[in-house]
């Protein structure tokens, strides 16, 4: 398995969705730098279950400790570790799938490759993991912040439902729960959950205060990292940088340039592989939950044809709290960036 990301700054996570602990590994990390807990835990509260009637009603603290790296609240420059306890994980909801394969889970794939697997929630394939990736990519909030960067975020759509950009604006893109006040939005995600289904989304991401240069041709392209990146997070099926080309032609895509700069961005912010100093402008789409507890066709370990249901707690829409974890790993990218290029320096 490879658990390590970052060029720099590597960030190792381990642990499983039922086991006693996760957790993340962060060396290479700044020295002299203040790092508090609370700063981490805010991150995580976004990205925590049980946060509404309409995620997983898994109740998780998700409490951050940081054990090795820091002293006085400031980094030593040594190895960092941060653990977070798992305390709601009710294996026992996933005993009548011990032996079947869950499909559209990694449970099939898990049990050929390795002989073996973790049926209890998921294990290590478990979305559980992306809480040790924002913690991790809480650390980098206020470098990138101080720099001048601001990563924020929206959710464009959910199923067939499209949402309304201004309600983001004044929410800041936060505390998803608020978006639940909007009526239709409500009644859409509880059809779905009282029907034992689940639903896609699609999120945008923008990235203000890029400078050029982040990016090499021609086989480490900044679009070819960051999809890397977004690609290893649970359910997203796919990414997309600029403009929608089935809603222009041909011939609109270009960015003209004047004296002043760019005037559009239909690029989102990259050009041959290398920012151009516009904002990024990234689209992702997440695939519905697979667990629903709807009866479906599937085999078990000894490849006989069965109907299996799955018990356990999940996310009518996982990209409800998709937001956090897909910033943090636009995060760790960017912070390696700057060590590598040292543009601002």
């Amino acid at each position: 398995m490879n658990n390590t990301y970052g060029e720099l700054i590597k960030i190792t996570t381990f642990g499983e969705s039922h086991g006693l602990v996760i957790g993340a590994i962060i060396d290479g990390y700044f020295s002299n730098k203040y790092i508090i807990e609370k700063s981490i835990q805010e991150k995580l509260n976004l990205r925590k279950p049980f946060t509404s009637f309409f995620s997983t009603q898994r109740k998780e603290l998700d409490k951050v400790k940081i054990f090795t790296g820091v002293f006085n609240s400031k980094t030593t420059g040594c190895p960092i570790l941060l653990l977070i306890k798992n305390h709601d994980n009710k294996s026992l909801d996933y005993g009548n799938i011990s032996k079947n394969f869950r499909p559209g889970h990694a449970d099939i794939t898990y049990q050929l490759k390795y002989n073996y697997r973790d049926f209890r929630g998921g294990g290590r394939s478990s979305a559980r993991e992306t809480a040790c990736r924002v913690a991790s990519g809480a650390l980098f909030n206020a470098i990138l912040f101080n720099k001048g960067i601001l990563i924020r975020s929206y959710i464009k759509r959910i199923g067939f439902l499209k949402i309304n950009f201004n309600y983001w604006n004044k929410i800041l893109n936060r505390f998803f729960v608020n978006i639940f006040f909007l009526k239709e939005l409500k009644e859409y995600i509880n059809n779905i959950k009282n029907s034992s289904n689940a639903s896609s989304a699609e999120i945008v991401t923008i990235v203000n205060g890029i400078k050029f240069g982040y990016g090499d041709p021609l086989y480490k392209k900044i679009e070819s990292i960051i999809s890397n990146y977004i690609l290893s997070i649970n359910a997203v099926k796919s990414i997309f940088f600029g403009i929608n080309f089935k809603n222009k032609n041909s011939y609109s895509i270009k960015d003209e340039i004047s004296k002043f700069g760019f005037l559009s961005n239909n690029n989102g912010g990259i050009l041959g592989g290398i920012t151009n100093g516009q904002p990024l402008v990234i689209k992702m789409l997440f695939k519905p939950t697979s667990s629903t507890s709807k009866s479906i066709k599937t085999i078990d370990n000894f490849f006989i044809e069965l109907n299996s249901k799955t018990y356990g707690r999940h996310d009518p829409c996982v990209g409800l709290r998709a937001i956090p974890v897909v910033e943090s790993m636009l995060s760790t990218i960017i912070i390696n960036k700057i060590l590598k290029n040292k543009i601002y320096e």
